[in-house]
């Protein structure tokens, strides 16, 4: 191909591309935004082809569930027939923070690197508040009240 057809064909191709692409305001750009998008899973990859963030669903429940580069979960906000969770893990996957809804209010939760317990609160069944704090192990050694 000859120079002159290169820059031609390049430049053809770069006025074709700037007009679908970022020409935002004509009625044709417009008619291709979708009014609605139904799925029941959606997965979305990285350039690698590694799953990063999945949108999934059952008769129950929904959530977003967000992957790292090592392929762990580290976040999760879900919804089901008791509420909300959010949860958010360290790099190799182990739950370190959380906070969700319960039969009597919400509650939250902080972990140690080792996925126990160690600080945590939450409306009791009198509709009062109660703070709880936890020794490296996971078993409590204060509450209040």
């Amino acid at each position: 191909m000859k120079a002159l057809e290169r820059i031609f064909l390049y430049s053809v191709l770069a006025i074709l591309v700037f007009y679908v692409f970022l020409v935002d305001n004509n009625a044709e750009s417009q008619g291709a935004i979708q009014e609605e998008v139904r799925a029941r899973r959606i997965v979305i990859v990285n350039e690698a082809g590694q799953e990063v963030v999945k949108l999934v669903n059952d008769e129950n429940s929904g959530a977003v569930m967000i992957y790292n580069n090592s392929d762990n979960l580290v976040v999760i906000v879900g919804a089901d027939e008791n509420g909300g969770e959010i949860s958010v893990a360290n790099q190799s996957g182990t739950p370190v923070a959380g906070m969700g809804s319960s039969g009597n209010g919400g509650q939250i939760g902080i972990f140690n690197k080792d996925g126990k317990l160690v600080a945590g609160g939450q409306v009791n069944v009198d509709g009062n508040g109660e703070i709880g704090v936890f020794n490296k192990s996971g078993e409590l050694m204060g509450s209040l009240p």
